[in-house]
């Protein structure tokens, strides 16, 4: 999009883009991009772990692990990110044995790409006191093989436990891992961008550390704290949470983050319709009158929630949920990739704002084919309904579950990627405002831009990284 008169627009707030763009001479000028949801710190940290996102069959996988353990020095935990099953030519996933032989001793953890999963080694799960006999976690499952034996796979609030017993990061490490993860979004052009899962280790350290790098970089962040670090047994409590001093100016605190479910490629998130490789229905974290009482519970003390929703079962009870808090349209509801004619009439009707992520489509489409069939993986992320629905939408990434690249997001959200229903795309001035100055008012900023970014070429022709970023306040 090209835009001229860079003057007239500075400080007079965010432009709409318009079809026929406008002429910069010899460069293209855009407003910058606002990540409305990402996890900021744990991409900075994800980016010192192991990367298996090339890997497409499972001896790779394990090479790569085994040359990553001959690096590490002993004690150390053995962290690797973007694994995917689904990657693989038969859709099995590693197990606890195949880990163990590489290094019994060693604790080893992958990630699932998606982030409601993890394998683990016997070091791992014995770091977190886990063993044969332990229980299943509410809204988790320590898998089995058909012995009754622990395979390694951890879903959801297992996953959960198990990655808590991983070192906390230090000060400077969050700093580092921060500001890094800071860079990496600003090769995009991005320069603002809200943090979905603030208070995972420390939140009063990762608030400061948050509020001390946008006063070195002049990145923005708003940040939605877990719902149990302000109102679970040892939360910060809510005035104690509006009361931390900021010094940056740069730092907000913009609601309360809760999971309803989990994802389709672990066939963990909550469907009506049975998953073809597990025939079940996925799993809800809480229960429904548990999930209601949290979405209340944050709303008379003053805050909005951000729910994680994925699976149309899950959904339902959500929006039951923000129906009871007496105010759904203050309320988020997160990535909704699977929804019915009759749930966007509802949607419409509550006004809540909907977050999607286009990216996804492309990056998870083999997993989506496996877990749903090829005809109900085609009806996912419904944007063109949302959109003539009249509802309030914005587009963001989820990172590091993805690159995280706006324009990789537009082009899928503008022409969705083979074996998606094409009735769903949107125009791209649509799409662009859900990159931009929509995405910042759902986030909470609001009026001017605060910089642009000035491209040699047109960026709608590729995806170009490292703009330059003019600022403007």
């Amino acid at each position: 999009m090209k835009f001229k008169n860079f003057q007239t627009w500075k400080g007079s707030g965010v432009p709409e883009p318009s079809a026929d763009g406008f002429d910069c001479g010899r460069k293209w000028l855009v407003p910058a991009f606002t990540d409305s949801h990402c996890h900021v710190l744990p991409m900075g940290l994800d980016m010192q772990a192991l990367s298996l996102v090339e890997f497409t069959d499972r001896e790779a996988v394990l090479t790569a692990i085994a040359e990553r353990d001959r690096e590490l020095e002993q004690g150390l935990w053995l962290r690797a990110v973007q694994y995917d099953q689904n990657r693989f030519p038969g859709p099995e996933h590693l197990t606890r044995a195949e880990l163990d032989a590489i290094n019994p001793e060693r604790p080893i953890l992958l990630r699932h790409s998606n982030g409601h999963a993890s394998v683990a080694n016997s070091a791992a799960l014995a770091a977190a006191n886990v063993n044969r006999d332990t229980p299943d976690p509410k809204g988790g499952t320590y898998c089995r093989d058909a012995a009754g034996e622990l395979n390694g796979l951890l879903l959801e609030r297992a996953h959960e436990r198990v990655t808590a017993t991983i070192p906390a990061p230090s000060e400077s490490e969050m700093v580092a891992a921060i500001t890094d993860a800071t860079r990496a979004m600003q090769r995009f052009g991005i320069v603002r961008a809200a943090d979905m899962m603030t208070g995972r280790w420390n939140l009063r350290q990762e608030i400061a550390t948050y509020d001390a790098v946008a006063a070195e970089t002049g990145f923005a962040f708003a940040l939605y704290v877990q719902w149990a670090d302000v109102f679970g047994p040892r939360g910060i409590e809510a005035e104690a949470l509006r009361e931390i001093a900021l010094k940056s100016g740069k730092v907000h605190v913009a609601g309360i983050k809760i999971f309803a479910d989990g994802a389709i490629g672990s066939a963990t998130a909550a469907v009506h319709e049975p998953y073809i490789t597990t025939g079940e229905t996925g799993a809800l974290i809480y229960a429904p009158d548990r999930l209601t009482s949290m979405v209340v519970t944050a709303t008379e003390a003053g805050f909005a929630t951000c729910v994680h929703s994925i699976g149309d079962r899950s959904t339902d009870l959500v929006l039951d949920a923000f129906e009871a808090s007496g105010d759904p349209s203050r309320h988020r509801i997160e990535h909704v990739m699977i929804l019915s004619d009759a749930q966007i009439e509802r949607l419409a009707k509550l006004n809540p704002l909907v977050s999607m992520q286009p990216e996804f489509l492309t990056r998870f489409r083999t997993g989506y084919r496996n877990q749903l069939g090829p005809e109900r993986a085609s009806k996912l992320v419904r944007l063109k309904s949302v959109v003539d629905a009249g509802l309030r939408v914005v587009l963001n990434s989820d990172r590091p579950i993805v690159l995280g690249d706006p324009w990789v997001g537009m082009k899928c959200a503008t022409d969705r990627p083979d074996g998606y229903d094409p009735a769903e795309n949107i125009d791209f001035d649509h799409a662009f405002a859900m990159y931009t100055h929509l995405a910042a008012e759902a986030c909470g900023w609001q009026g001017d831009a605060v910089a642009f970014l000035l491209y040699e070429e047109d960026p709608r022709t590729g995806h170009p990284i490292d703009p330059e970023i003019v600022w403007v306040s």
